[in-house]
């Protein structure tokens, strides 16, 4: 069953339901009127029955016939234990009845004293329940057409409603279904941008849209690097295996051999690293304090043990902690030190790092050949290699592992082109505002330092 015909059923029952209370409250409220009203009109007949009774003589028997009422009233009047005036349909009642307005055998019966002729008399005045029963009926037989027609009718208009309220689902049902079974998830969905809740629906459908087609561009990103940066080294490494294999060779020979395959093996685990880390995407870090001035240090050492001819200087000033990932922020420190030693073509080098009330600031910057201008926005690409101005070996990952660390931790990379020549790299990383009552303890500011 749809939606559509859920609602119209519901909202007819609930229809019928209310006209149903509704009328029978209005019925209890009718029983009740026709009741007074018909008390009211039997009390008014007691002035025409009195004067019909003091112009006839009383000693007649057996006694008199009342003749002045209406057909559809009977009446009795009593006198000292006796009846002395009746009509010929009297309804069977006992003689002695208490004063006062009461059904009684299938009649409304009014019970009030009388004085006739100055004697004291009770006066019995019944009429058939006609009166009020049959407008009860008419008014039952109304409503017996009544509620049905409203529930239908209200059935249709609920239908045609929730068919109107419920297009924008469909067509929103219909666009996802486009979406699903074609390649681009980024298609702006019908109803999207809007303040009710198919609006809301439309945003909520959009952005899961959205991060699902992040996850697949990812997917597919990550299979093309595997496929296109392990094909090299893999194939490299078989060639020097079979190498050693097809013909004999000498110790050395064999050890060259094994060295030159153990950096195609190294090669592959850094390529893996940075494929793992580009596929990381935005999910959540595990922030803790970390003091990016050490792992820059600690960094700069490192990269001074492995290429001594380059000179590269350290500077760093401020209070420098942050809440970040400190192995993905070393892998952001490597990454950059080993792109300008890489492409720097051995010229001079400076990492910065200084604190700032509201970041933490990281340049890394290289006299090498530079970058064209045009060339500067497509650096963290994945993939994409400046080989006109750049020359040395690489997967064109590193920057891109930059700029997503740099996503992760909520900040921004730039990328400027120096004058006369070389490359600088800026990187901001947020860090929570400082409360007012911040100890002198807690704010690290360092002293101005370089090596």
């Amino acid at each position: 069953m749809t939606i559509r015909t859920r609602l119209a059923l519901g909202v007819a029952l609930q229809t019928a339901i209310i006209v149903l209370v509704v009328a029978a409250v209005q019925f209890l409220a009718l029983r009740s009127f026709l009741v007074a009203s018909e008390s009211q009109r039997l009390e008014g007949l007691m002035p025409r029955l009195t004067a019909e009774l003091d112009h006839r003589p009383l000693t007649a028997r057996p006694p008199l016939v009342i003749t002045s009422l209406p057909r559809n009233v009977d009446a009795r009047v009593v006198q000292g234990g006796q009846v002395v005036a009746v009509t010929d349909e009297f309804p069977a009642l006992p003689l002695t009845l208490p004063a006062g307005y009461a059904p009684r055998a299938g009649h409304q019966v009014l019970v009030a004293p009388l004085v006739l002729r100055g004697q004291p008399a009770t006066a019995q005045i019944a009429s058939d329940v006609l009166g009020v029963v049959d407008p009860l009926r008419a008014y039952l037989r109304a409503l017996a057409v009544t509620v049905p027609a409203a529930a239908l009718l209200v059935a249709l208009l609920s239908s045609a409603l929730a068919g109107r309220l419920l297009r924008p689902v469909a067509r929103l049902q219909a666009a996802a279904a486009r979406l699903g079974q074609g390649n681009n998830l980024r298609l702006p969905l019908p109803g999207a941008g809007r303040s009710d809740e198919l609006g809301r629906l439309a945003d909520t459908l959009q952005t899961s849209f959205t991060q699902l087609a992040d996850v697949r561009e990812r997917e597919e990103e990550f299979t093309r690097a595997a496929a296109h940066d392990l094909r090299s080294p893999l194939a490299a490494l078989k060639v020097r295996l079979q190498g050693s294999l097809a013909t004999p060779r000498s110790e050395a020979e064999l050890r060259e051999n094994m060295r030159e395959a153990l950096a195609d093996v190294d090669r592959m685990q850094r390529l893996t690293d940075h494929l793992l880390l580009l596929a990381r995407g935005t999910r959540t870090v595990h922030l803790r304090p970390v003091d990016l001035a050490d792992l820059a240090g600690e960094a700069v050492d490192r990269a001074r043990e492995t290429a001594p001819d380059v000179r590269l200087d350290f500077e760093t000033w401020g209070d420098t902690l942050i809440p970040g990932d400190e192995a993905l922020l070393t892998r952001l420190l490597e990454n950059l030190i080993g792109n300008g030693r890489r492409y720097g073509q051995g010229a001079d080098m400076t990492v910065r790092v200084w604190g700032e009330p509201d970041r933490v600031r990281l340049t890394v910057q290289d006299a090498g050949p530079g970058v064209p201008a045009e060339a500067l926005p497509r650096l963290t690409e994945p993939f994409y290699q400046v080989d006109a101005a750049r020359s040395g070996e690489g997967n064109g990952l590193g920057l891109a592992i930059v700029d997503r660390i740099v996503q992760l931790h909520g900040g921004t990379v730039l990328f400027e082109a120096t004058r006369p020549r070389g490359l600088c790299v800026t990187v901001d990383l947020p860090r929570p505002q400082p409360t007012k009552n911040t100890t002198c303890a807690a704010s690290r500011a360092r002293e101005p330092f370089r090596t």
